[in-house]
């Protein structure tokens, strides 16, 4: 018996094909009496082959269909997705214009008591509005980054590039904090240096990196802990181009504490948006905070990761110097 996928040749005598038959159920059997000529082996071969390409094309066919149905499947559920993403977009955006308002009204209040408006307020008064003044104006730009985080579509152009003081957004990065770090009784050391070259960043959005550094490291950090800042100049060799040799003029801060490490298999993935691996105190699945992060340093060009040891934590980024302050100054004029 030659058998061809689904044909099935059977070659019997002339004498025994009617008993066969009779016992051997119809399973699409070809039969071939034997003695056979050429001619009419030929012909049943030729029967059988027609029979498997009919059977092939069916089959074509029938994948065909299924392919073509998949497809509609999967254009179907885009456009589904499409719609839903267009909904959050739209429910984000109403949502953070009803945050703005109040916040702008805070703003406006500040204002009016710094500029004496309600009456006359002492030096101290007058510090501590300040710093709530910039405490709002800090928290503005944070709903601007959630928003540019929900639309995917960061605000590189919104930066404000000028010389200003790294030493100065420490400190008042400590300053946000400076509740949490009492409660705890952590103590905070700023150690930073002034550059050795022309760095041009937007001190706002600085001040958010560092503040959401040091609540990620106030958050881990233990009762009596230490948490330090520090910045100094570096040169830096291939970190913004893999397998570069060219050395490059950088400042570079780093944020350390005492607390709780991070688990090194979610290195990678700890400055993703909406990350979550663990319980509350697993500090891998701390939010939007270094996700902004990111996508503020790598709006300034810069390189922000992070390196868990024995005993907690260090948040590092890395900004480029400036080689030319006057063309700096005129690619801004003509954006």
């Amino acid at each position: 018996m030659v058998t061809a996928e689904a044909a099935k040749i059977v070659i019997v005598k002339k004498t025994s094909l009617s008993s066969i038959r009779r016992k051997v159920p119809d399973n699409g059997f070809t039969y071939l009496e034997s003695p056979f000529t050429p001619l009419s082996l030929t012909a049943v071969l030729q029967a059988a082959v027609a029979q498997l390409g009919l059977r092939q094309d069916a089959c074509s066919t029938h994948l065909k269909l299924d392919r073509d149905r998949i497809l509609q499947q999967l254009l179907e559920t885009n456009l589904i997705l499409r719609e839903h993403d267009q909904d959050r977009t739209n429910f984000l955006a109403r949502s953070i214009h009803d945050i703005r308002v109040p916040l702008t009204a805070i703003q406006g209040y500040c204002g009016m008591l710094l500029a004496g408006q309600v009456g006359s307020i002492d030096p101290e008064q007058t510090r501590i509005l300040e710093r709530m003044q910039r405490s709002v104006s800090r928290l503005c730009r944070l709903v601007g980054a959630v928003m540019d985080l929900g639309t995917g579509s960061p605000g590189v152009n919104k930066l404000t590039l000028e010389p200003a003081s790294i030493e100065a957004c420490a400190h008042q990065a400590v300053y946000e904090i400076l509740p949490s770090v009492q409660r705890k009784q952590i103590s905070v050391r700023v150690d930073v240096e002034s550059p050795t070259g022309v760095l041009l960043f937007d001190a706002g959005q600085l001040e958010q990196v560092l503040t959401n550094l040091l609540d990620n490291a106030c958050k881990f950090t233990p009762k009596g802990g230490e948490i330090n800042i520090r910045g100094r100049s570096i040169t830096t060799q291939g970190l913004w181009g893999i397998g570069s040799a060219e050395s490059t003029a950088a400042y570079r801060v780093d944020v350390t504490d005492t607390g709780r490490g991070i688990d090194p298999g979610h290195i990678e993935q700890i400055f993703d948006e909406h990350t979550s691996y663990g319980d509350s105190m697993d500090r891998s699945g701390s939010g939007l905070g270094l996700a902004i992060c990111r996508m503020i340093i790598h709006a300034h060009n810069g390189r922000i990761w992070t390196d868990s040891g024995t005993q907690g934590a260090s948040f590092s980024f890395v900004l480029p110097f400036t080689r030319s302050f006057n063309h700096t100054l005129a690619s801004q004029a003509a954006v």
